[in-house]
């Protein structure tokens, strides 16, 4: 059976784990102005748009704060819909 301290540190490294992946993806996707594999290339409109609102959602653990995730998650589903001008 796990104790308390085990399951915190799973936790922890989920956490981690997924951090660094959104980060990893976000910044590919704010600098080549595309996405990484078919499903997502197909569903994202504006790339740039996309990979900064993620950066917001990750950075929103770093302030411990629920303000930059919801406004990442703004610019997310943004640039899920709106394709880009110029």
């Amino acid at each position: 059976m796990m104790a308390f301290g085990g399951l915190l540190a799973l936790g922890l490294l989920a956490m981690a784990v997924l951090g660094v992946t959104g980060a990893g993806i976000g910044i590919y996707a704010l600098i080549s102005n595309r996405m990484p594999g078919r499903w997502l290339g197909k569903t994202v409109r504006n790339p740039r748009l996309w990979g900064i609102g993620i950066l917001f959602m990750v950075s929103s653990v770093a302030f411990v704060s629920w303000t930059p995730f919801i406004v990442g998650l703004g610019i997310t589903v943004i640039g899920h819909a709106v394709k880009p001008t110029g």
